[in-house]
């Protein structure tokens, strides 16, 4: 049974954070639920009130602005997966929510909870890592822009203060010969809970046998996903290889082993981290031809 003091479901932005602004006690936000519901059920969450947001027009929305796209916070996972523009633009992204969940949760949960939730294991997370995707937070005392990783401050933590929510999410339109894709390992196809996760967008140069940018980043293996500077380093500027993404998936095992330490799922995660990373690169790089070396 859920147990709180009040409920109100604003039906516009300007109601919604008035109303996170001056409500007493511990307020939340209430998006798709898939995550606060069942916390406050399993008695893990206590709160004084929820503040349904899920009405908001403002918070909706997928579109191209300019040279960037912009996502509602609101947007559930089953509309990131099925959205022509982020499937043109950002197939990473695409896939790292089409790999959330069961149906029902993909109906459901939308890409700002995701993001609050600040889970460790998060599958939108890693993709909007990787294209450097920059949320707009907005409080009764204006809005601000933070970078996606910049919000994340531990599993389970972020730096939003109360009265403050994220309003939409932006990326850049990659450049020319750009592909980008995510990969995940989790114990069952369905509803799975990565346990490793791995989203990239790599751009290659005009001769298409260089890599000119890299963005590489991993979940499930720390507080919160990350970009690996070691991996990108390695790739950018490099000569499209074979060996090269042995290479790269060799590094990535001395990342996950660096981050997960003494860890008990560190001896499994540093070898499974080479078979993804090796996947997902020769998925993106497929198109052009892998030489051996």
């Amino acid at each position: 049974m859920l147990d709180f003091k009040f409920y109100y479901q604003p039906q516009t932005l300007g109601e919604a954070l008035e109303l996170l602004a001056t409500l007493p006690g511990k307020v939340r936000p209430l998006a798709g639920g898939t995550d606060i519901v069942p916390a406050l059920r399993r008695g893990e969450l206590e709160l004084d009130g929820l503040v349904d947001i899920s009405c908001l027009k403002e918070l909706k929305g997928i579109e191209k602005v300019g040279e960037r796209v912009r996502i509602g916070s609101l947007v559930t996972f089953s509309e990131l997966s099925s959205s022509p523009l982020i499937r043109q633009y950002a197939p990473v992204l695409s896939e790292a929510a089409s790999s959330v969940g069961s149906p029902q949760i993909r109906n459901l949960g939308t890409v700002g909870g995701n993001i609050v939730n600040a889970s460790p294991a998060a599958d939108s997370v890693p993709a909007l890592v990787a294209l450097e995707a920059e949320a707009k937070i907005c409080s009764q005392q204006g809005e601000r822009f933070l970078k996606v990783e910049e919000i994340l401050c531990g599993a389970g933590k972020t730096c939003l203060t109360p009265g403050e929510l994220i309003e939409s999410i932006f990326f850049s339109l990659p450049p020319p010969n750009t592909k980008s894709g995510f990969l995940k390992l989790g114990r069952r196809n369905a509803l799975a809970i990565a346990r490793l996760s791995v989203a990239a967008v790599i751009t290659l140069d005009p001769s298409k046998n260089k890599i000119a940018q890299a963005k590489v980043a991993l979940g499930a293996v720390a507080p919160n996903p990350f970009r690996s500077e070691e991996i990108e380093r390695l790739l950018v500027g490099a000569e499209v290889s074979s060996s090269l993404i042995e290479e790269a998936a060799a590094l990535a095992s001395q990342v996950v082993e660096k981050r997960l330490g003494s860890r008990p799922t560190a001896p499994y995660k540093k070898q499974a981290v080479k078979g993804v990373i090796r996947e997902l690169l020769q998925k993106l790089l497929k198109p052009v031809e892998v030489k051996a070396s």
